[in-house]
């Protein structure tokens, strides 16, 4: 029989309205207008059970960002690269309108402050790269993908003109999933071996 930790147990109900009303608050009031007593109003809890789960904001607003992708829990493998990165970026970005208004708000405050950055690049952008990365792998042992091809150059490439239409379309899933495909697969074109 192994040894619970001390304390009190962990509340699963607690820890999911501490972060839906995290993410609540950081829709709303943004990063710099988070606060922990916000938090507990919105969650109906107390300092105490905040605290006991959560040991700081940064620790908030993390569990925040990670509950928009926990759909994706691993690369999807649709057969093809153009598949699987319109897969990925449905499983999160164009299914969920909260992450499509959240991440261009995100991106803005993380530009101007190390901290934001820091939790927006652990949270955020390192797993999606990470999923990217195996796609792309795959695609080369496939035969889709040169296999010379820069890999972290291609994941920016791939992630760039998605991130501009995020920005300046204000979050549109419909205008992400039409206009994101056409830069797309002119890049993995370009890509293909014999091109």
């Amino acid at each position: 029989m192994s040894a619970r930790a001390p304390g009190r147990p962990r509340s699963a109900e607690a820890d999911e309205a501490i972060v839906r009303a995290t993410l609540e608050v950081l829709l709303e009031e943004g990063f710099r207008g988070l606060s922990v007593d916000a938090v507990r109003q919105r969650a109906g809890v107390g300092k105490a059970t905040i605290y006991r789960h959560f040991p700081d904001k940064d620790a908030l607003v993390v569990a925040a960002i990670r509950s928009l992708h926990k759909a994706v829990e691993e690369p999807p493998d649709t057969g093809s690269l153009e598949g699987d990165v319109h897969a990925l970026f449905a499983q999160g970005y164009l299914s969920d309108p909260r992450i499509t208004s959240f991440a261009p708000r995100l991106l803005a405050e993380a530009a101007g402050s190390p901290e934001m950055h820091a939790i927006f690049r652990s949270a955020l952008i390192e797993p999606r790269r990470a999923f990217l990365g195996a796609i792309l792998r795959r695609a080369v042992e496939r035969g889709e993908l040169l296999d010379d091809a820069d890999l972290d150059l291609v994941i920016d490439l791939i992630a760039g003109p998605f991130i501009y239409r995020l920005l300046i379309d204000g979050g549109d899933p419909a205008v992400l999933a039409a206009r994101g495909a056409a830069p797309l697969r002119l890049l993995l074109e370009g890509l293909a071996p014999g091109r």
